[in-house]
């Protein structure tokens, strides 16, 4: 079964990356408030199931594994400190929108000019950075969403209160720590009762791995004051 969710999961990444392709994404992003509000019931599935950009990573990473003999992860005490990075991205986003907004209802020719002028080269260098973390996802597994993705930022925090996630059951865990190196997130997932991390996107890739039944499992879990940070 736990392999059966992996091949579900492929073909609905797949089914979006085709929508992309065809130019229709777009118009599914009408939906997107809706997965949203989703995430504060069952936590981020958009990142995991349904984001192109996400999905091209992992299908990079699967490329990656068949051409080098190891992947890397950044140290935990290290991780802790860096996923704040994409709340930084995020705040100075909605700063450079705030002034974009001020500026253009004051009627500042100049601004709007130039903001205009260098569309372009914006749109170009932002292709080339997202090439660059394909490249990168070869041999560090989603390293953009990891520390730069403000749609993973906004999903993250919505799934803060949710009430169904990953859960261990520490009886039977024999802590081999293969959900830990699969965690596309980096998670520490076997020192936790239950997943409540922002950065989870519910990828079950540390279900799958699990060598003992029903000691991973997605389920009802504690509420959001106790369970806070893990």
């Amino acid at each position: 079964m736990n392999k059966k969710i992996q091949l579900i999961r492929n073909s609905v990444q797949l089914f979006f990356i085709g929508l992309l392709v065809a130019g229709l994404f777009m118009k599914f992003k009408a939906v997107f408030p809706l997965l949203l509000i989703f995430s504060l019931v069952v936590g981020n599935f958009f990142c995991g199931w349904v984001c192109p950009y996400g999905a091209l990573q992992e299908f990079f990473g699967a490329i990656g594994d068949r051409i080098f003999t190891k992947k890397y992860k950044m140290p935990q005490n290290i991780q802790k400190y860096l996923i704040f990075s994409r709340y930084i991205v995020m705040a100075l986003l909605v700063a450079g929108i705030g002034v974009g907004i001020y500026e253009t209802v004051n009627g500042n020719k100049t601004f709007t000019s130039t903001v205009s002028n260098f569309s372009g080269v914006v749109i170009s260098a932002s292709l080339i950075i997202m090439a660059g973390f394909l490249i990168v996802s070869t041999v560090f597994e989603r390293p953009f969403c990891n520390y730069l993705c403000i749609d993973g930022t906004k999903f993250g925090i919505a799934s803060l209160t949710k009430f169904f996630s990953v859960k261990r059951n520490k009886k039977s865990c024999v802590n081999c720590k293969k959900c830990n190196r699969v965690c596309p997130m980096n998670i520490a997932v076997s020192d936790k009762d239950s997943i409540r991390n922002p950065q989870c996107i519910n990828c079950f890739e540390c279900i799958s791995s699990c060598p003992v039944k029903d000691t991973l499992s997605y389920g009802k879990i504690g509420i959001f004051l106790k369970k806070i940070g893990n």
